[in-house]
């Protein structure tokens, strides 16, 4: 089994080699490329056209998914920002509106940070 791992990579070294060596006579790209760059990174360049598979999974496809992703979790951050602003200020505004009306002289609130960072509100002194 090693010697077949062995073997295919020797394969897809030497392919590379070649493919390095005709790619550079050929001026139209249209042929695909496996082996090193010159910073002795592993590259795949499929030809033109071509998709670059990984155990039958377009790796185009990943690369979309993952920035829909980092897009939907930097909106995210952001929603949650301005809900914890407006959190923050309607409890400000509870607590004025009870000084104002009589209720009490004056609220503290406890609060305690949960392991998320996020703020519990356990009690009003009142």
């Amino acid at each position: 089994m090693q010697r077949v791992v062995v073997t295919t990579l020797l394969l897809l070294v030497a392919a590379g080699v070649l493919a390095t060596a005709n790619a550079s006579s050929d001026n139209n790209n249209n042929i695909g490329f496996v082996g090193l760059d010159s910073d002795n990174n592993l590259c795949v360049n499929p030809p033109a056209n071509g998709r670059v598979l990984v155990d039958g999974v377009d790796c185009a496809s990943l690369q979309g998914q993952y920035n829909q992703l980092r897009e939907q979790h930097s909106q995210l951050q952001m929603q949650h920002q301005v809900l914890h602003e407006q959190h923050q200020a309607d409890v400000r505004q509870l607590q004025n509106a009870l000084c104002q009306a009589g209720v009490v002289e004056s609220v503290s609130v406890f609060q305690k940070v949960n392991t998320s960072g996020a703020t519990d509100f356990e009690h009003f002194e009142v």
